[in-house]
């Protein structure tokens, strides 16, 4: 990466700024939960549901309030291109690098711990909000979080769901409005009942973990 760039303010305006807009928090998470990292803006439109222009008005105002810091970096891209020849086709992969502007969370500021805190455990949506979204996607017999939805990195899943008729395209339409929330990727397992019962009576070490570890039950007809 090139050179990084900070702009310091007072703490009193950052806090006073950071929660005016949802795309500004929206960003922040992104930047916050996975501060190791940095992003372009195309990364961070995508990954927070918005629009190019609207992340790029509101990187301007963190940066200038000094919560995310900014350089470059070079980003490798590949492109498959596919020729026709006669009735064949031909693929070939195009590699291009390019310099381009990242952006990424100011670690150097001195209230960066406790705004990660901050960030981490403020709730994008009720548990009964995620139930009745999680009830829609087919014939529920268990949901629960855990994970990133209670603040515990060391879980085997984030969500387990388990029913019969799942739509997986709905599932992955929910979790990525919530993903988009949320500024982390959710890992869910979704299994039938059939499969649940098998692996419950086999004492799966999988499910067990995540049964004997901290989590919460959104939806149990299972009586586990």
């Amino acid at each position: 990466m090139g050179v990084a760039f900070f702009l310091q303010t007072s703490m009193t305006e950052i806090l006073e700024k950071l929660f005016e807009s949802d795309p500004k928090v929206r960003i922040l998470r992104i930047c916050m939960r996975n501060s190791e990292d940095s992003f372009t803006r195309e990364d961070l439109a995508k990954r927070s549901q918005l629009r190019p222009r609207v992340v790029s008005q509101e990187l301007e105002k963190l940066v200038r309030i000094g919560v995310i810091g900014h350089g470059t970096a070079r980003i490798t891209e590949e492109k498959i291109q596919k020729k026709k020849h006669g009735k064949k086709y031909k693929i070939k992969i195009i590699t291009k690098s390019r310099k381009t502007k990242v952006y990424f969370a100011n670690k150097n500021l001195e209230i960066f711990p406790e705004l990660r805190n901050l960030i981490s455990k403020a709730s994008v949506a009720s548990k009964r909000e995620i139930a009745g979204k999680v009830k829609s996607l087919g014939n529920i017999k268990l949901a629960l979080v855990s994970g990133i939805f209670i603040n515990n990195p060391n879980s085997r899943t984030d969500l387990l769901i388990v029913g019969d008729k799942v739509s997986v395209k709905k599932v992955n339409s929910f979790l990525s409005k919530i993903e988009a929330q949320l500024g982390k990727s959710i890992h869910y397992t979704l299994m039938d009942t059939s499969e649940f019962k098998y692996r419950m009576n086999m004492y799966d070490r999988f499910l067990r973990d995540i049964l004997e570890f901290p989590h919460e039950k959104l939806i149990n007809r299972v009586n586990i």
